[in-house]
């Protein structure tokens, strides 16, 4: 979308040295490249170049915020125009820049899920019949229905998150569909990310554990949701954590003790108001729900629940005794979704959504992960002191406990070293590259997200810190997500670069 555009450059440089001539000749060149024409979101400024020439902007018709050219949503195309000054060698050259704000009903559109049922979505364990159209649009926003009047069912899903005003869903087809996916399943999950006013935490965190290559990533893919016709939000497309041969891909429906395991770390099961039929052992305090098998499937038998609580309580002694652990886990799926949950000092990370998979006669393995949408910064319910992006918080004793003893042994300590530094140029530091790009990418969804729910400087509940509420505007939400990241991870580095 961002057009090719020609700047006159006669008169501009008169007066100056051939040599000055030609660097702000290229500079200005540059800048044809690399400022848009036609501006669909929130832009990224340049404020030099290769070559030293130092670049600054004013304008009155638009907004510049922590170098970014601010999109105003216009109602209808609105020329705006950026005074643009080169400064080189103790010379200075400035011109104007004209461009176009695209009118907000021109901007891209985000895929839409459209849902009719018969009655109210109201109940976690009932689902509600009805039938569900995807329609996708191409870049003149012309709709192609990928699903159209499909029967599915649908109920809401989410602890915590059940209690807000944005609900999440699952949504569970009568035969398996692609939902922008390259392959079926007839259990998926919309996120509503209610308690993230940035609306990106858990998309951040599932991408950047597809770059560090872990074996299983739940899907990304925003789409904007209308039930029986009335607009929802902004939502995320996920996929439900399961075991299938596309999701967690380990061994099942087989009747022998050593079969596959899907398991989840759950404190939420001491919720005095929390009912559960799901089958659970409890090691050093920490509820293990089995998801897999399930009691109750033809091929479960009762010795799997024997087994692997065996196992797991046989990885809690190995580890706590600062034993040799790798006869019983994986340590490279430990380390990543350890670097993962302590870069964005999630809080679910010692509570619950932490899942461990075990293929048949295979190690302990850690994944999928799960659950964001209170992390960098957004836990109101925190010490102050544990808010700010310093300390870990993953490995508390406190939090998980696993974690807590892994840390104090050497050998743990050195191969996340090492990881982290294999990792830190391109994924690491790659993560606060991926911010802006993903933001910008829901541009019109995310406006229309908060025209319905106007909780951006507003609303400070929902686990909202002071500091979430005092950023009044989503570029704020976003400035302070990558300001907090990027102190994350240098304070990070700084700590396990001494290991």
């Amino acid at each position: 979308m961002l057009l090719g555009i020609t700047l006159s450059l006669m008169g501009l440089l008169i007066g100056c040295s051939n040599r000055l001539d030609k660097e702000f000749r290229d500079a200005m060149s540059w800048l044809n490249d690399v400022i848009p024409n036609k501006v669909y979101h929130d832009t990224t400024l340049y404020y030099s170049t290769e070559n030293g020439v130092q670049i600054s902007y004013l304008s009155d018709d638009v907004d510049i915020f922590d170098g970014r050219l601010i999109y105003a949503f216009p109602d209808v195309d609105t020329k705006a125009t950026l005074n643009i000054q080169l400064s080189f060698n103790n010379k200075t050259h400035q011109f104007d820049r004209i461009i176009t704000l695209v009118s907000k009903d021109d901007l891209p559109k985000s895929s839409e899920i459209h849902i009719e049922v018969g009655s109210r979505i109201s109940s976690r364990e009932d689902y509600v019949e009805g039938t569900l159209d995807v329609i996708d649009f191409d870049d003149n926003n012309n709709p192609t229905y990928l699903l159209d009047d499909v029967s599915m069912k649908i109920r809401l899903r989410g602890n915590s998150t059940h209690e807000m005003p944005k609900k999440s869903f699952k949504i569970k087809f009568d035969s398996k569909q692609f939902m922008f996916s390259d392959y079926k399943e007839k259990d998926w999950v919309l996120l509503a990310n209610h308690a993230d006013q940035s609306l990106i935490r858990n998309a951040l965190a599932f991408q950047m554990a597809s770059e560090l290559g872990m074996d299983f990533v739940p899907m990304v893919k925003f789409v904007n949701l209308y039930i029986n016709d009335e607009y929802h939000g902004n939502y995320m497309l996920t996929d439900q954590v399961e075991v299938t041969n596309d999701r967690v891909d380990i061994e099942e429906n087989n009747p022998v003790m050593d079969t596959g395991y899907l398991l989840e770390f759950d404190k939420k099961l001491y919720a005095s108001d929390f009912v559960t039929d799901e089958t659970f052992f409890i090691i050093d305090g920490i509820p293990f729900v089995i998801k897999s098998p399930e009691k109750g499937d033809e091929s479960y038998i009762d010795e799997q629940y024997y087994y692997i609580e065996d196992y797991m309580r046989t990885v809690f002694d190995v580890i706590k005794a600062h034993g040799d652990y790798h006869a019983y886990i994986d340590e490279a799926s430990f380390i990543d979704w350890y670097i993962i949950n302590e870069l964005f000092k999630n809080v679910d990370s010692g509570y619950s959504s932490v899942f461990y998979y075990k293929d048949a006669q295979g190690l302990l393995k850690m994944g999928p992960v799960w659950d964001f949408d209170l992390s960098i910064g957004n836990y109101g319910h925190l010490e102050v002191e544990a808010r700010g992006p310093e300390g870990f918080y993953t490995s508390r004793q406190d939090k998980n406990v696993l974690f807590y003893y892994l840390m104090q042994n050497p050998t743990f300590r050195v191969a996340l070293k090492t990881r982290w530094q294999a990792v830190y140029d391109e994924v690491i530091l790659g993560l606060l590259d991926d911010i802006y790009p993903t933001a910008d990418s829901i541009t019109r969804s995310r406006y229309e997200n908060f025209l319905k729910w106007e909780v951006i400087g507003i609303e400070n509940k929902w686990y909202t810190t002071p500091e979430i509420l005092e950023r009044d505007t989503y570029q704020k939400q976003v400035e302070f997500l990558k300001a907090f990241l990027t102190a994350r991870i240098d304070w990070m580095n700084t700590e396990i670069s001494q290991y």
